[in-house]
């Protein structure tokens, strides 16, 4: 990490940009009535498509990247050709100054290194040793993570799923949805493929293939329930039936995508709160002043036109999210 990265971001958890207590967020919208919830979730934007969610003491992660490396060519294109980078002590400094506490699931959509990159530091950390780390993840990440030298403690808790598996835990369940990954303009996909045993270490961007892309709706006993998607794209008769409170919707390029995102709002009937993820820059260091301007605002448009089309009325809200700040959505759940 570079001084003046590692300065900017020490600035701004000093400022406070570590984020907004659960119960002293600035309350959201009015949203339409719900069963009451009695348990408090958390939710906190890490940038890219990653979040925590804290309820109950618990923290859950989804595709935590940190290290916001360097993804563009001389064209200004992902290259796949780029070599990892990733930034231990970016990594390091969310982990101890942001992150609620140990996290006892990480939840990984796919692949890709704005996804996975960082899982492996995380999981490695000493830190967190003597505390047990689930990772849910389909097969080709797993291979991924044992390349990358995850430690065999933690790959026994590397769990491979796929669409379809709805696994209970102490307090709350994950059901996991098969998805799809984002098209690019030619209609082709970054980085695709599949891994069926333990590759070579990654070096590059590309050498972290996407595999089975998923997606994931966290149900907490007494409080909201969460679907969190990583990318730009729906395989919407698999949500069938879901009817989280929150969604969480990628907005990263989907010209090549028909109908994204009303055909993944359409399915899910009408949430009370939705939140656009993977719309940021995905370089500019956690922290810096001026990353909020690196926030695609016409994809948090793009995103409430599309819940306006749906004729939900006034009982969904659309919420942009800030770096790094612990939002309470608890509310939209609640009457």
């Amino acid at each position: 990490m570079s001084q003046s990265r590692r300065s900017v971001l020490q600035g701004a958890l000093g400022a406070g940009a570590a984020g907004l207590l659960v119960g002293g967020a600035a309350p959201l919208p009015t949203a339409r009535p719900r069963a009451a919830k009695g348990v408090e979730l958390g939710m906190r934007w890490l940038g890219v498509a990653g979040w925590e969610l804290t309820f109950a003491g618990r923290s859950v992660l989804f595709d935590p990247y940190l290290s916001r490396m360097p993804y563009a060519g001389a064209d200004g294109a992902l290259d796949p050709a780029l070599p990892l980078r990733p930034d231990p002590e970016a990594v390091e400094h969310v982990a101890e100054k942001v992150l609620t506490g140990v996290p006892e699931l990480i939840l990984v959509s796919h692949g890709h290194f704005d996804h996975l990159a960082d899982v492996p530091h995380l999981l490695s950390r000493p830190g967190w040793s003597g505390r047990r780390v689930r990772t849910l993840c389909d097969g080709t990440s797993r291979h991924l993570l044992g390349a990358m030298g995850v430690p065999a403690s933690r790959m026994a808790d590397v769990v491979p799923v796929t669409g379809g598996d709805h696994l209970q835990f102490d307090g709350y369940s994950v059901e996991v949805f098969r998805s799809l990954h984002s098209r690019q303009q030619d209609y082709t996909s970054f980085a695709p493929g599949t891994r069926d045993a333990v590759p070579e270490r990654p070096r590059t961007l590309g050498d972290l293939v996407e595999g089975r892309t998923l997606a994931f709706q966290l149900s907490v006993e007494g409080g909201p329930s969460v679907l969190l998607t990583g990318t730009s794209n729906v395989a919407e008769r698999e949500l069938a039936g879901a009817r989280p409170d929150v969604a969480v919707v990628g907005m990263s390029g989907h010209e090549a995508v028909h109908g994204y995102p009303d055909r993944l709002l359409a399915a899910l009937g009408s949430p009370s709160l939705l939140l656009p993820c993977h719309h940021d820059d995905m370089v500019t260091p956690l922290g810096a002043s001026g990353i909020s301007g690196t926030v695609s605002s016409g994809a948090v448009a793009a995103l409430k036109q599309a819940a306006e089309r749906q004729a939900w009325g006034d009982g969904t809200r659309v919420l942009a999210p800030r770096h790094l700040e612990l939002l309470d959505v608890t509310a939209p759940a609640a009457t």
